[in-house]
């Protein structure tokens, strides 16, 4: 198996129900070139996943409004918002029927909010969860933030962060020599 898949949730809460805003991920092989990737984004009405018994929190959808921030939120909102069902059978469909790897940005964040979403949808979660990865502990490896790539892209909008994200784990992988 040499596909991976990186996914970042922009979110209007950080607990392990929190309401997705917005899906980024890129499909990848670490021995292709970035040409090859396969990248998916979509947009999400927060209140279709509020139905759905997702949870907003008022001190994260405040951390938006922030400066350093807004622009990736006027980003979000020009896109065109999806229903929450919608959205994850669009991302479904683009994983493909494989289960594969998947990197989220922490042991509980991203891979475990975009999994209780399908589960609050009724919906089955394309991959199985031996296949959790964490980034975050990867980038903790000493000397691993010194090989990040500079920056391409807005921070905090989900697509951007999901191709830096799987730049730097490349380039970590690389440097430590290590099988995937």
């Amino acid at each position: 198996m040499s596909h991976h898949v990186m996914i970042d949730l922009e979110t209007w809460g950080t607990g392990n129900y929190a309401v997705p805003i917005s899906i980024g991920a890129v499909k990848f092989d670490p021995a292709k070139s970035e040409s090859e990737w396969s990248t998916f984004h979509i947009a999400v009405d927060p209140a279709s996943a509020m139905k759905a018994g997702l949870r907003a929190d008022a001190e994260t959808i405040l951390w938006w409004m922030d400066d350093t921030r807004r622009e990736a939120l006027h980003r979000w909102y020009r896109l065109e918002r999806v229903d929450l069902t919608s959205a994850l059978d669009g991302f479904a469909t683009w994983f493909g029927a494989e289960s594969l790897p998947v990197w989220g940005n922490g042991a509980t964040f991203d891979n475990v909010i975009l999994h209780n979403a399908f589960v609050a949808a009724g919906q089955d979660c394309p991959w199985k969860f031996w296949h959790d990865r964490c980034f975050r502990t990867m980038k903790a490896l000493p000397g691993a933030r010194e090989l990040e790539p500079r920056r391409a892209g807005t921070h905090h909008d989900a697509l951007d962060d999901a191709l830096h994200q799987a730049r730097h784990l490349i380039r970590i992988v690389e440097h430590f020599n290590l099988t995937l």
